[in-house]
Order: structure tokens, then sequence, then C-alpha cells
């Protein structure tokens, strides 16, 4: 009988020791597997990111079936004028959103017929602009918000005039700010370091890319091979530690930016355009203009759609020379030395090669 006791109080619980090895063992898997886990949360992330810029490069492709062009970066209503100052400017996401499935949306909106800022005006109006597209949002984007309140005010550097150039609000009558639904992806708009080509090609020649103001380009323009020739690119909310600010989903007013020759429309395009810029995913230097680059949340590099409808990873680490700059003597693209360059212009002549 002492014995049954003795056996029935040594199984009553377990010793401190064992809870302690056991919370231990506990720990450390949880250590091994929490990385695992992320990593293939962040695989479907970017997985679905992918499938969004297929739907957005197909439905691109739709447009330019109908239309025989693809559809234009933004419009303005005074060309190559860089100092331009207007409430609105429609944006190739505004064009596209019947090939989205979004023809609702687009006849509410009525882009190209309609001014952008007399929508804002109206409750209907501001609601549709306000509202989350979601073939325009990359899963991995943490900015925690579905309008583009960014304001680059609120970057490292905030005594900096040049602070003031990429505020992506909008204005409906020229003192109010609005932030509208956000993008994270831009179209191809130059394969250099600046902005004027997208404007004005009078200084250093037309844009190379694929998208600029009021721009009509076709697929046969793009005579270095579709396979070979970005379209659209992502830009994440932020970077590291950077504000980046993301794009705009469906248009812009350039009249919130600084107005000069330095500024104005050249600056406030890069809501729905981005260049070749410093790189991408480069905040080191310049990070004022980091904001009008392609940068994403993915460790590594960005998803890029291309002319052919394909979507690929672009390492940050492919070749890439931002030292040789347009000039008068370097017009028309001549300017184009590396792998990500050529890639983003659409008839530089010359081979890419595996990138």
């Amino acid at each position: 009988m002492q014995n049954s006791r003795s056996r029935a109080y040594q199984f009553q619980g377990f010793t401190i020791v064992e809870v302690l090895v056991t919370i231990a063992i506990i720990g450390l898997l949880l250590a091994l597997l929490l990385p695992a886990v992320q990593q293939s949360r962040e695989a479907a992330r970017n997985t679905a990111c992918k499938n969004k810029l297929r739907q957005i490069s197909l439905a691109i492709q739709n447009y330019h079936d109908i239309h025989k062009v693809l559809p234009p970066g933004y419009i303005a209503s005074r060309p190559q004028d860089m100092t331009a100052s207007e409430r609105s400017h429609w944006s190739w996401g505004a064009m596209i959103l019947p090939q989205l499935e979004q023809t609702s949306l687009y006849q509410n909106l009525q882009p190209g017929t309609s001014k952008l800022h007399e929508q804002l005006a109206t409750p209907a109006g501001l609601k549709a602009l306000t509202t989350p597209i979601d073939v325009f949002v990359c899963p991995s984007d943490d900015s925690g918000t579905a309008l583009n309140a960014f304001n680059a005010t609120l970057s490292d550097n905030p005594s900096d005039p040049a602070a003031s150039w990429y505020d992506r609000r909008l204005t409906s009558d020229g003192s109010d700010r609005i932030a509208i639904a956000k993008s994270n992806y831009a179209m191809i708009g130059c394969s250099s370091i600046s902005t004027t080509p997208i404007v004005d090609s009078k200084p250093y020649g037309p844009a190379t890319g694929v998208a600029y103001q009021n721009s009509n380009v076709s697929l046969a323009d793009i005579t270095d091979g579709t396979s070979n020739t970005l379209l659209v690119g992502e830009r994440a909310f932020r970077r590291d530690d950077l504000n980046i600010g993301a794009a705009n989903a469906l248009g812009f007013s350039s009249e919130v930016n600084t107005q000069s020759t330095s500024a104005g429309i050249k600056a406030a395009g890069m809501c729905v355009l981005g260049i070749a810029n410093h790189g991408i995913n480069w905040t080191a230097d310049n990070r004022i203009h980091q904001t009008r680059g392609f940068h994403s949340s993915h460790t590594g590099g960005a998803n890029f759609a291309l002319c052919d409808g394909s979507v690929r990873f672009v390492s940050e680490n492919i070749h890439h020379n931002n030292a040789t700059v347009p000039s008068s003597d370097l017009r028309d693209g001549k300017w184009i030395d590396s792998t990500y360059e050529r890639l983003c212009g659409k008839s530089d002549g010359q081979e890419v090669g595996e990138f």
C-alpha cells in the first residue's frame, strides 16, 4: 500500500528543471521556425505582387490593342512647360481602369473628359479617388494606409527647399491638400537621372522610356525588343529609414509643388512615373530625390513588368552607372552605358544580355 502511494506521488507533476528544459526547447523551436514562417509569408506576398504586375501589364497590352499606343504617362494641357501649375493630371493608371475591370470607376471619373480637381470637389468623386484599388497595392508595402499622404517634408532633410518638390497630394481649389489612393507601381519614364526629358525634349532629347508627358508610344517604337524593355516597376512607400512615398494610382496636381525650372511639373510627374535615377533600392545619397526612382519592400531588388507581358525580379545589384548624365553633348539616350539604363530605354540599340 505504501509503495502504491509513493508511485502516485512521484507522477503528480514535473520538476522545475524539467519545466525549464521544456520551455527552452519550445523557445528554440520557435526561434528556428519563425524566420521560415516569415520567409514563407514574404514569398507569398512577393508572388501576389508579381501577379498584380501581370494584371497591370496585361491591361496595358489590352489598352494598346484598342488604341494602338500605350497609355500616356500623364496628360498635361501645357506641353513642355517645366513650370506648369495645373490641378489636373490624369495618369496612365486612370486610362487603363476599364482593362482592369474597373469600368464603373472609369465611367464615374471620366478621365480625359472631366477634370481631376473637379472630381475632388464632389463627394462622389472624392470617394472614388480616395478608395483603395487593390491591384495597385503591393502586399509587402506596410505603410499602413491606402491613401498616399506622403509629403517629402517628412524626409530626413526637411530644411532643404527640395523637400517640397515631391508632395503626392492633390488640390481641388489651390488651397487644400488631398491624399488619394496610392500605387506601388510606376511606369518607366526615362533611363537617366534627370526628369527633364519627360517634360521637355529640347535640352537633352526626348524621354527614352515608354511613358512621359502626353506620350503616345506604340509597341513598334520599342525597337530594343519588348522582352528587353521595362514597362512598370515597383515603388515602396518606405525603404530602410527613408520615406520614398510610393506613387499615385490615378493622377496628380503639379500646382502643389514648387514652381521653378527645377521643380514644378518635372518633380510632380514622379507621382506616376519613375526613372533609373541612382539605381534600384538606392537610399544612400541624394536622399531627397530618391523618391523618383524604383524601390520595393522585398529583399534584394524589385519586381518589374516588361513590355512583352512578363514579370521579372531585378536585382538591386544590377549593373548601373549614374555618373554619365544627359547633356547637350550626350543627347537622345547617348548617356546610356549600363544594363539597368538599357532596360529602361526602349530604343537605344544596345544589347542587354542576361540580367
